[in-house]
């Protein structure tokens, strides 16, 4: 099955700004999941399978906009749940993992030699590297 979305994108409720940022400014050239974007898909839907399926097959490059606490919310820990099974079926390339700031833990699933965007230092380019990955797979 092809994929849905170019882009999905995870992040906590806090960080809704961003994700909306990032969606408009790629939205003129990619298909992008923001779930609160995405209200007229999802309404109606069983909202677990509906997040799952976004960041588990349907879509090319999955984006994660993390910081403490990305992954123990209820939504979140349904989106890092399939974003962990996708990496464990070696999908690894699909995965773009932003740090939003320097303290937060990394989770222990995501290898030390694979390589974060530093939000708080390389901020600019994160448009660029998201649209290049994208391009890429």
């Amino acid at each position: 099955m092809d994929p849905i979305y170019d882009v999905a994108i995870s992040f906590l409720s806090g960080d809704e700004p961003l994700a909306t940022q990032l969606y408009d400014a790629l939205s003129e050239n990619l298909k992008v999941f923001v779930y609160s974007k995405r209200q007229k898909e999802l309404a109606g839907t069983d909202g677990i399978e509906s997040f799952r399926q976004a960041f588990l097959s349907q879509s090319r490059l999955v984006v994660v906009l993390y910081r403490d606490g990305w992954g123990k919310t209820k939504w979140t820990a349904i989106e890092e749940l399939a974003i962990k099974e996708r990496m464990f079926n070696g999908e690894w390339k699909s995965l773009l993992f932003v740090t939003l700031d320097e303290t937060s833990t990394i989770p222990g699933w995501l290898p030390n030699h694979f390589i974060r965007l530093n939000y708080a230092r390389f901020g600019n380019d994160l448009i660029g590297a998201i649209k290049a990955k994208a391009v890429e797979l």
